[in-house]
């Protein structure tokens, strides 16, 4: 439990004050990792404060808020660590350690993609027309777009993106987005495809890019898709680094 800027441990059944731990300043709200599961882990909990206007730098103009990790196994608690959060603090979640370790995929098997768009190897990476709908077939892997300059798209049509990351270890996602477009960036993590549609508003070129970090080369991880007039007899094409 709670009282104003203090954390208050109980004995329940005899309803006896065990404990108490100043906090920085008013506990919002209070969390104990597993606190939602059959399990809850008793050894552990975290206040997350607020009201914290002089505990931190005043960067503003959204402050940093307080919270702090509390070590409730024993009567006395101890405070374990104190640290800065983002925004009015509110519920979260936590596990231990060994629940997650041990259990986290490191590597992501591009073979067990079954997206019925997905492009496996840059080799198999296309442009097909159908009607006024174009579907790019397109690949990303560090540090480059495959394709990364198509021609042939008109005004009035429909573009499909179904970009596959061929990346497949766990800690390498790759973004998608082409400047100008009124929807958002695709965000494709390692082994999956994404699809984002595109409605061109006007003729010209544009680029398409990553955009997530992901390597040294990032920003090298771009290209241009040319826009041209309704009815225009550009024929459909698509390379890679020419």
């Amino acid at each position: 439990m709670f009282v104003s800027s203090e954390v208050v441990k109980w004995n329940i059944k005899d309803l006896k004050v065990l404990d108490r731990a100043s906090t920085f300043y008013s506990v919002g709200h209070l969390m104990i990792p597993g606190g939602d599961s059959k399990k809850p882990n008793d050894k552990y909990l975290v206040a997350y404060n607020k009201i914290t206007k002089d505990r931190y730098l005043p960067t503003g103009p959204e402050l940093s808020q307080s919270a702090q990790i509390f070590d409730i196994s024993g009567d006395k608690m101890q405070l374990i660590l104190d640290f800065p959060t983002i925004g009015e603090p509110h519920y979260a979640q936590a596990a231990a350690a060994d629940v997650i370790k041990g259990r986290s995929l490191k590597f992501f098997d591009i073979k067990t993609n079954e997206h019925p768009r997905a492009t496996k190897s840059e080799a198999d990476a296309k442009v097909i027309r159908e009607g006024n709908k174009v579907h790019v077939y397109m690949t990303t892997i560090r540090s480059h777009l495959t394709p990364d300059n198509i021609e042939g798209i008109r005004m009035g049509d429909e573009v499909y993106f179904h970009v596959t990351n061929l990346e497949q270890d766990w800690d390498v996602p790759h973004g998608f987005a082409i400047k100008g477009a009124n929807n958002g960036e695709l965000l494709i993590m390692p082994g999956e495809t994404t699809t984002l549609k595109w409605v061109p508003d006007r003729v010209g070129i544009f680029p398409m890019y990553c955009t997530d970090f992901c390597s040294a080369l990032h920003q090298e991880m771009t290209g241009y898709i040319r826009v041209s007039p309704a009815g225009s007899n550009v024929p459909l094409t698509f390379h890679t680094g020419k």
